[in-house]
């Protein structure tokens, strides 16, 4: 017995080439391309196979799948089943496309299946063939499926129609549930369905305790099933006779609601879960009209749409939460029991989906996939990239296909940064300023923008520190002065510069590097942190100025870094402090992520001691401050040895504050 298989190379085709194998048939499998080949035959090494895998080139494109001559007469009546497995199932991007790239290759596959005299079709289809149905669909049923509006759920429905409307070869069809990954080892081969999911539930994870008690809708069924169960029964009833011109739900006969799900993988990845979930129905209750205008109200539509994606889940995804079909499976059910096969329990394999999903699949596990992404064709404009953060951040940023533009006040260091920005794969351009001055930087920001039209992301990192006393400042305005110069007015200057070309392309994001102290409000830091302050809250009022228009503002609290700004201070070069680099992965990570803030676990915990208990906090900085000397006591060794390990252990111990 031989089979003709189309996605082998696939999740579930790799599983169910495993369980064709036994019985010691030959397997004819579709590959499109080198790459493709590969991979089968990484497949028959791994499962000692190559006897029996045989590779046949071809296309989904092509007509019959574009089988060589030769490859049709040597497989002609010699193929019993022939199993379909492949289809593009990424529907973010040009839907009707995709669905009629399906249509077609359902098409071109019994094309080929009949130039083959296969025995069998065998069609893997889905529940979404059903559309969002309201009741309980069946194996018998097809053309009640209702509500086809979306490309997934029309290209299965069309797909299945292709193979029923067909005339001369028995087929078989298989409806799956939602596929996940394997139920033993959570194995995943990408992010579809539950996974969109995942990231903001790990999101949530990271900044909630788990036993914080969240309020949620509990929404419709969600049949999800792991793709070992759909192999296993694929298998099975492949091998049966006498089941042509039928239909098999491949489901879990008792799923969860979609409120049951979230709270199960969050669970696995211990993080808070529903503690109050609401039926969807109570929506009703309102008055409809409000409901209906909200829905369409246009900047919401535009809100829900910026945050949906800002977690990288997809709109249509949000429609299954209520989703309103059962399906009935108890005659395959039947089938399948007699060789003991079931569908596992989703609380039974949801652990091992979530530790392979972040393990192997977390979008931050691939940031430089993500920032090639971002970054490519685009224009950043980087301050201060002559030395410190702004230098890494060039370098970091530098093989990722963007066009820097590096400024700085040393054109010579500004040079060395451009020729290692070029070494690494990086295209630069460099441009001295003093950001201080405003007719100088408003020329250079008008040069900018007539020659590259728009800049589609601004880091900030140039500044300037001082550690000084309020007590020790009463006669020194200038510090002040000198700081709101360039943190507060020099990074103004370039932002109100950029952000009408950004409106404009309703795209584009502000980075500033600030500092931890902002949120610990550290004492001796005045200058420094009340510039900082004044930029974070003139971001903070732009960004709901700008959130419909697609411009992001996003702000670094970074804690103490060993640039060239810290090294006049003798205090800070014996604690730990990031380097360079690591702040460089830190604003790699404010590209891809685009949040509103990144910020240490210590600094964070300042802020929220200053909020909750202000009193507390001044204490404490207080403390802190009387036992820390200023910079110019510290160099005159006016402490002694067990004094300035003690408060170089305290540093330590909070790790990149400034004191």
């Amino acid at each position: 017995m031989s089979y003709f298989v189309t996605g082998a190379t696939g999740l579930l085709g790799r599983q169910l080439i495993r369980r064709l194998l036994s019985g010691g048939d030959t397997l004819y499998c579709l590959v499109r391309d080198q790459a493709a080949q590969t991979r089968l035959e990484d497949l028959a090494k791994e499962l000692n196979a190559a006897d029996q895998i045989r590779p046949v080139a071809g296309s989904l494109k092509d007509p019959a799948l574009g089988l060589s001559e030769a490859d049709r007469v040597e497989l002609k009546g010699r193929i019993k089943h022939f199993i379909h497995l492949a289809a593009y199932n990424d529907f973010r991007r040009d839907g009707n496309e995709v669905v009629k790239a399906n249509v077609q290759a359902t098409e071109a596959a019994l094309a080929c299946a009949g130039e083959l005299d296969a025995g069998c079709f065998h069609h893997l289809s889905s529940i979404a063939a059903a559309g969002l149905y309201r009741g309980c669909f069946d194996e018998s049923m097809f053309s009640e499926a209702e509500q086809l509006t979306h490309p997934y759920f029309l290209s299965k429905h069309l797909c299945e129609k292709v193979v029923r409307q067909q005339q001369g070869m028995p087929w078989r069809i298989y409806r799956s549930g939602i596929l996940v990954g394997d139920s033993q080892t959570g194995e995943a081969n990408g992010i579809q369905g539950p996974y969109y999911f995942f990231k903001l539930l790990q999101k949530m994870r990271n900044a909630l305790p788990s036993w914080f008690p969240l309020v949620g809708f509990e929404g419709g069924p969600i049949n999800i099933v792991p793709v070992d169960y759909v192999a296993e029964a694929m298998a099975y009833l492949i091998r049966q006779p006498q089941l042509e011109m039928q239909c098999f739900h491949l489901t879990d006969p008792r799923p969860y609601n979609a409120g049951q799900v979230l709270n199960l993988l969050s669970q696995a990845g211990h993080g808070p879960t529903l503690s109050l979930g609401l039926n969807l129905k109570l929506s009703s209750l309102l008055p409809q009209p409000w409901l209906q205008l909200a829905s369409q109200y246009p900047p919401l539509v535009k809100l829900a749409r910026r945050i949906l994606s800002d977690y990288g889940i997809p709109q249509e995804t949000l429609s299954l939460l209520n989703y309103p079909t059962r399906f009935d499976a108890q005659a395959t059910q039947a089938l399948l029991r007699k060789e003991g096969i079931s569908c596992p329990d989703l609380a039974s394999y949801v652990v091992p989906l979530w530790d392979y999903w972040e393990r192997h699949l977390d979008p931050d596990l691939f940031l430089d996939d993500s920032l090639r992404e971002r970054l490519t064709n685009k224009v950043v404009l980087i301050s201060g990239a002559s030395s410190g953060i702004g230098k890494a951040t060039a370098l970091r940023l530098a093989p990722f296909g963007a066009k820097l533009l590096l400024l700085g006040r040393s054109a010579e260091r500004l040079a060395e940064t451009e020729q290692q920005v070029r070494m690494l794969g990086g295209k630069a351009l460099t441009f001295t300023c003093d950001l201080t001055d405003e007719q100088v930087t408003h020329d250079l920001v008008k040069k900018i923008l007539g020659a590259h039209e728009r800049v589609d992301l601004l880091i900030n990192c140039a500044g300037r520190s001082i550690r000084r006393s309020v007590a020790a400042s009463t006669e020194r305005i200038h510090d002040y002065e000198r700081t709101m110069a360039i943190n507060y007015f020099g990074a103004l200057r370039l932002i109100l510069g950029c952000l009408p070309a950004m409106a404009d392309a309703e795209s584009g994001q502000v980075i500033n590097v600030s500092s931890i102290g902002v949120l610990t409000n550290a004492p001796r830091f005045s200058a420094y942190v009340a510039s900082n302050a004044a930029l974070e809250s003139f971001c903070r009022c732009a960004a709901a100025e700008y959130s419909d228009l697609g411009v992001r503002f996003t702000t670094i609290n970074m804690p103490l870094v060993d640039t060239p700004m810290i090294a006049p201070i003798q205090l800070y070069q014996a604690v730990p402090t990031l380097s360079a680099e690591q702040a460089a992965d830190l604003i790699a990570t404010a590209i891809v992520h685009r949040p509103k803030r990144i910020a240490t676990r210590l600094g964070v915990a300042g802020a929220v001691m200053h909020a909750l208990s202000p009193r507390l906090a001044e204490i404490v900085m207080n403390m802190l401050y009387r036992m820390f000397p200023e910079s110019g006591e510290m160099q005159e060794e006016k402490l002694n040895y067990s004094q300035q390990q003690q408060m170089i252990g305290l540093a330590a111990m909070l790790r990149g504050i400034h004191f």
